[in-house]
């Protein structure tokens, strides 16, 4: 596996958790705000992938 996606998913530094906060902020606050008016059905699939997003955050600080 390259050493990219090794970084990617298990983050060495702080540093590299933070910047991924800040990258990923801004989408799901467009998700929230921006999917307001699509169907309940769309709503749902857009909060679920950034919830999975944030989840696999959460299950990241971990080590």
């Amino acid at each position: 596996m390259p050493q990219f996606l090794i970084d990617l998913a298990l983050p060495k530094t702080d540093t590299a958790v933070f910047i991924q906060w800040a990258v990923m902020v801004p989408f799901w606050l467009l998700v929230f705000f921006g999917t307001r008016r699509l169907s309940k059905d769309a709503r749902t699939f857009f909060y679920g992938v950034a919830m999975l997003n944030l989840a696999w955050f959460a299950f990241r600080t971990v080590h």
